[in-house]
């Protein structure tokens, strides 16, 4: 499938290029694991409840200033892992896209474009794998 939506599109992006990289990630002592688990599960409860919304043609209220802040803390939370430039990168490419409350306007707009809601739920469940393959010490 094609993602037409930017921030559907940047937000998948991220969640696979931190999955991806989730080999880096899992060479961090336990407690740093947790830590940055702990993280990406926020992030895909953030996801999970945004999909959720917007599957019920809700506005998902408040996922935008929380997204944001997450994507604010993303170099700090795989820092020594990931080289900072991507991170920075990654980090920009999830602020840009926060405006997760603006894709009910879209998809309002255009019926067509709620095919890409399923790209959320996705990277949602790509964020809380990572999350688990941390905290177990292995990313597959």
């Amino acid at each position: 499938m094609i993602i037409t939506i930017p921030v559907i599109k940047d937000i998948f992006e991220v969640a696979q290029t931190l999955f991806g990289l989730g080999g880096q990630l899992v060479k961090a002592k336990k407690e740093k694991r947790d830590e940055m688990a702990d993280y990406f599960t926020k992030v895909s409860e953030c996801l999970n409840a945004t999909y959720d919304s917007l599957t019920a043609n809700n506005v998902p209220h408040g996922r935008c200033a929380e997204l944001a802040a997450y994507a604010e803390l993303l170099p700090q939370v795989v820092k020594g892992f990931i080289a900072d430039n991507k991170a920075q990168e990654l980090s920009l490419i999830l602020k840009r896209s926060h405006v997760v409350e603006g894709l009910w306007e879209a998809l309002n707009s255009d019926p067509k474009k709620g095919n890409e809601l399923p790209k959320i739920a996705e990277a949602s469940g790509l964020f809380m794998a990572l999350s688990n393959s941390l905290r177990a010490g292995f990313v597959p």
